[in-house]
C-alpha cells in the first residue's frame, strides 16, 4: 500500500525553524565588534595626520609671509642713522647677538603711506617672532612701539633646543668676512653686502634665507 504523496510545501512547513545558536550570535558581536574598533582607530589616525598636515601647512603659510616681510625691510634699507632719546646717532643697521633686547633694527623707506621713512626691528619674544616699528624715527620711546606677531612660538616647548630661535649674519662686501653681528668697528657707514638670516622653526627645523642688501658693497 502507497501512502499518497504530500505537496512539497507541506513538508517543508511542518520542519522546525532554526535560529542562531547563543554561540553564533556571541561571535557575530565579537566580529562587529573587532570592525568596529579597527574603523574608529582608522578614522582617527587620518584625523590626526590631517590635522597635522594642516598645522603644518599653515606653519610653512607663516613663515613665507614673515621671510618675504623681513626681506622687504631689508632691501628696502637705508643708511639713515636715527637719533635715540638722548640726541646720539644711532647705526642705520645694528644687530648683537649680546644686547637686551636681541633684535635686528633698521630704517626701512617705502613704508606706509606717502612713502615715508620707517623704523623697523625684528626679534624673538616669548610669543614668537614679531615685527616692532616706532611711529618716529628720533628719539622713540620703547613705550610706542607697535608690535605684530608673523610666527607664534611653541608655549609646549620645554627646553630652548625646541623653541623659536632666530639669529642674523652679516657679510661685510670689503673684507669678505661673515659676523655675528653688525656694525664692525671700522664700518663707518658702510653697510653689509648680505645679511644671512638663520631661524629654528618647531616641527619645521632649520630654515636659513640670504639676503642682498641694495647698495651693499
Amino acid at each position: 500500500m502507497r501512502c499518497p504523496e504530500r505537496p512539497i510545501h507541506d513538508v517543508l512547513a511542518i520542519r522546525p525553524a532554526r535560529g542562531f545558536t547563543l554561540l553564533e550570535l556571541l561571535v557575530a558581536v565579537a566580529v562587529f565588534a573587532t570592525v568596529g574598533v579597527l574603523a574608529i582607530g582608522g578614522l582617527r589616525a587620518v584625523l590626526v595626520a590631517d590635522h597635522a598636515t594642516q598645522a603644518q601647512s599653515q606653519r610653512l603659510t607663516e613663515l613665507q609671509v614673515a621671510l618675504a616681510v623681513l626681506e622687504r625691510d631689508l632691501r628696502h634699507s637705508i643708511a639713515l642713522r636715527p637719533r635715540d632719546g638722548f640726541g646720539d646717532r644711532l647705526p642705520a643697521l645694528r644687530y648683537s647677538p649680546v644686547t637686551d633686547p636681541e633684535q635686528l633694527e633698521l630704517v626701512r623707506a617705502g613704508h606706509g603711506e606717502h612713502d615715508r621713512l620707517a623704523r623697523v626691528a625684528w626679534r624673538v619674544s616669548e610669543r614668537g617672532l614679531e615685527r616692532v616699528t616706532w611711529p618716529v624715527l628720533d628719539g622713540a620711546l620703547a613705550e610706542s612701539e607697535q608690535v605684530r606677531l608673523f610666527l607664534p612660538g611653541d608655549p609646549d616647548a620645554r627646553d630652548e633646543a625646541q623653541a623659536l630661535q632666530i639669529r642674523f649674519d652679516f657679510v661685510d662686501g670689503r673684507t669678505r668676512e661673515i659676523t655675528d653681528s653688525w656694525p664692525p668697528l671700522d664700518a663707518g657707514e658702510r653697510r653689509p653686502a648680505q645679511v644671512v638670516v638663520h631661524l629654528i622653526i618647531p616641527g619645521l627645523g632649520p630654515v636659513e634665507r640670504r639676503i642682498a642688501l641694495t647698495g651693499g658693497q
